[in-house]
């Protein structure tokens, strides 16, 4: 589950709340996909950046990944989606010590203008994206940083999305994930002002040839 509440997205509703694997049956379950031939591991789920919050014992998701590649040093384990603020001086040194994590990080952005992160409800803005960039840049060898992004998301204006490909080129993503906005019936975003398909389709061509 999750409990973030974008304005565009419907999982909280129809998923609840954030259920964490405790780090024992973690470990197990890598144990065991290890013994059975396995060389690569994802750590993924819902919204992974959330993990251990339900568990109120005060791990957090770098715990989780220090165990799961403690469990299983000669596979290669790797990341899903993350959140940008999971990014922090303390989460890059401890992951930079972990010899088999792969050093792919993708940080889901969905736009480069604050105003539009502000109507998606996202709990960042592009100065803390960027400091989570910069930090991956400085603890790790040419990291590979991935990234999602919406066009068109509701009330979005050609100024807005602008923005948001200056912050693309600032940000030098490895490989981005394009996606035009698409209503979910039953959140906020269903009920802004929507964006014309033409512009969007335009918007994500544009994002892609800047990428």
């Amino acid at each position: 589950g999750c409990v973030n509440f974008c304005t565009y997205c419907i999982i909280p509703y129809a998923r609840g709340r954030v259920r964490s694997l405790p780090v024992p049956t973690a470990v197990e379950q890598t144990r065991a996909l290890a013994a059975e031939g396995y060389r690569e591991i994802v750590v993924t789920g819902i919204e992974i950046s959330s993990w251990g919050q339900d568990l109120k014992n005060g791990e957090t998701l770098i715990d989780l990944l220090e165990a799961v590649c403690t469990a299983a040093p000669a596979v290669r384990i790797r990341l899903g989606s993350l959140e940008p603020r999971t990014i922090t001086e303390e989460f890059c040194r401890r992951a930079a010590a972990l010899p088999n994590l792969c050093p792919q990080f993708h940080l889901s952005m969905q736009s480069g203008c604050d105003d539009t992160l502000k109507r998606m409800n996202r709990k960042y803005d592009t100065t803390r994206y960027a400091q989570s960039v910069a930090l991956l840049n400085q603890y790790f060898d040419h990291p590979a940083v991935t990234t999602d992004l919406i066009t068109g998301f509701p009330e979005e204006t050609e100024e807005e999305f602008a923005q948001t490909l200056d912050f693309i080129r600032r940000c030098g993503f490895a490989q981005m994930h394009i996606f035009p906005y698409s209503v979910r019936p039953g959140t906020p975003a269903a009920k802004m002002r929507q964006v014309p398909k033409a512009v969007k389709e335009e918007r994500a061509r544009r994002a892609a040839e800047t990428a």
